[in-house]
């Protein structure tokens, strides 16, 4: 029989939940026995607390898999009452390279050393060189088959709109590939007699604590890559004078965040019992969306020469802390030389520095040096056209110094 409204007015169903309705809203009349019982000393307990019995549990230290992390406070074993400037690789200086200059008591000069200028103007280079060039920028850039999900982007008259995303070649691997491409190349016109003194490491880490008029400064920076040679590089010749900028009234630790958990160990990547331990080169990326201002803002150019400057200040004074001992923080005898390169895979950015001196204090007259030149674009655009892959803009000049760099002695 089908059931109508009808018969499911009649029926058990819905005479019961009535029912049970009207039940579960009365309430239980005091009848007085519970009081008469308790006279007489008798305990009244519920059904509850006769069948479920009270258990005191326990609290058991469980081993998780994942540590549980450490409280920074007074209790961590690095804490220290001394508050120490760190710098690490996704800051920059909000003072750019004149703020770098007075943190590292560094002149500045706009050019290379002479042998390295000489020998960019001496190179000479087939035409088979330059497409090889161009090849490692097609590799790169546009040829490679990797597909992964890039950054972001975003509208600046529309921050809340979403964009479609963009698959392609990761912006680390983009880099990689074409210093290797363009590494691969200069070893074949540098030949075995050069690169058998040459040797090439990547992601290594330079750590080094330093006093710097009563403040005390940590750097922890990365090198994407290092070319590490069997022979120290030479100092340059001559003595370079210059007066350091004048940052008043910003002091030169702006924007480096304090901390007080912190090691004061000195770390190079390289045992000095090895033969090819001398710094020679050390390559660093840049990635706009990794590395930017605390405040937030884009990193401007001056910002981009001095976290290039800082990368081979760190990787200098790493190595003179592991020769001269980490409590070395004086003129150095013999001043260690090493070559920078800092690129975004298209922009390049090629300077060469000379640590004279530890002694970071703003009344010592000893400095140290840094050679340099503005940054220099490979190429403008890298892409397809009438479905051929194209390069606009290409400029030779960075493959021209990477090589000079590579087989200066």
């Amino acid at each position: 029989m089908r059931l109508t409204n009808k018969l499911y007015a009649q029926h058990i169903g819905w005479h019961f939940k009535k029912h049970w309705q009207v039940q579960g809203r009365r309430v239980p009349r005091e009848t007085g026995a519970a009081a008469e019982l308790l006279k007489m000393g008798i305990q009244v307990k519920t059904p509850d607390e006769l069948l479920n019995d009270k258990k005191e549990f326990r609290l058991v230290d469980i081993v998780e898999t994942v540590p549980k992390p450490i409280v920074e406070d007074e209790t961590h074993p690095n804490w220290h009452t001394t508050a120490c400037h760190m710098f690490k690789d996704n800051n920059v200086l909000l003072g750019g390279l004149p703020q770098a200059q007075v943190l590292t008591n560094t002149i500045e000069i706009n050019s290379f050393p002479q042998q390295i200028e000489d020998a960019i103007s001496n190179g000479q280079y087939s035409k088979v060189v330059d497409r090889n060039v161009q090849n490692a920028i097609f590799s790169s850039h546009l040829l490679d088959a990797q597909q992964v999900k890039l950054p972001k982007v975003k509208l600046i008259d529309r921050p809340a709109y979403n964009l479609p995303r963009l698959y392609g070649i990761s912006h680390e691997r983009r880099n990689r590939l074409i210093i290797n491409k363009l590494l691969f190349e200069i070893e074949k016109l540098a030949g075995r007699s050069v690169t058998v003194r040459r040797k090439l490491m990547d992601n290594v880490t330079f750590q080094t604590l330093i006093s710097k008029d009563n403040d005390l400064l940590s750097f922890i920076l990365s090198g994407d890559k290092l070319i590490s040679s069997s022979r120290a590089l030479d100092a340059v010749k001559g003595k370079f004078n210059g007066e350091l900028p004048d940052l008043y009234p910003m002091k030169c630790v702006v924007s480096i965040p304090k901390r007080h958990i912190y090691t004061e160990n000195n770390f190079y990547p390289i045992r000095s019992e090895i033969s090819c331990s001398h710094p020679h080169t050390i390559v660093s990326f840049f990635d706009k969306t990794i590395v930017g201002n605390i405040h937030g803002s884009d990193v401007s150019k001056t910002q981009f020469y001095g976290r290039s400057m800082l990368k081979a200040f760190v990787a200098a004074a790493a190595r003179a802390k592991q020769i001269n001992g980490v409590t070395f923080c004086s003129d150095l005898q013999k001043p260690i030389v090493i070559q920078c390169v800092h690129t975004d895979g298209r922009e390049f950015h090629f300077g060469v520095f000379q640590l004279n001196t530890l002694n970071l204090d703003s009344n010592n007259t000893t400095k140290n040096y840094w050679f340099h030149r503005g940054s220099i674009e490979m190429f403008n655009d890298c892409s397809y056209k009438t479905g051929r892959p194209y390069i606009d803009g290409y400029n030779s000049e960075p493959f021209r110094i990477l090589n000079a760099f590579y087989n200066s002695s």
